[in-house]
């Protein structure tokens, strides 16, 4: 049964400017310039004022949670997309899916970008799915506390991006 997610992330900067941070090809180059083992794709689906962008990164084994490796042999690659509709009044909506090699997880859900008084709130709702009879259900946690961390790390780097 899949595990629904739902995490949200509070920055110190206007949504305009947080929105031209999530389309900017620079800042998803800069993004993952740090990780030896990531690449990015960079696409306009939908034209001016929107992005999807697809992140792929290779994990090594000892670099998995116990339970996951106990399942998977090898490196993991893990491959994450993330898309961004055009900025109106009320905000943006974005979508974000993955998979990773090695095991048969895929994770999917919807962003919200959206202005507050104080600056821009993220909020991203999904779900994941482990196909593994008898583990699924745990490694479907450690995934979905695994896509947390990953938001953390985004907005962080966001944030650091907004304050050059």
């Amino acid at each position: 049964m899949p595990k629904k997610f739902e995490f949200t992330a509070v920055l110190d900067h206007p949504a305009g400017d947080v929105h031209a941070a999530l389309i900017d090809e620079r800042y998803w180059r800069d993004r993952v310039a740090a990780s030896p083992t990531a690449t990015v794709r960079i696409e306009n689906p939908r034209g001016p004022g929107t992005l999807r962008v697809v992140v792929t990164e290779r994990t090594e084994p000892s670099d998995i949670p116990a339970l996951v490796r106990s399942v998977v042999r090898g490196p993991m690659v893990l491959e994450r997309t993330d898309e961004w509709g055009a900025l109106g009044a009320d905000g943006a909506t974005g979508l974000i899916a993955g998979a990773a090699t090695g095991i048969p997880v895929d994770f999917r859900g919807t962003s919200q970008l959206r202005p507050t008084t104080d600056g821009t709130v993220l909020d991203l709702y999904g779900e994941v799915t482990v196909k593994i009879p008898l583990l699924g259900g745990q490694i479907e946690g450690l995934a979905a506390k695994m896509i947390g961390q990953i938001i953390e790390k985004d907005r962080a780097a966001l944030a650091s991006w907004l304050t050059r």
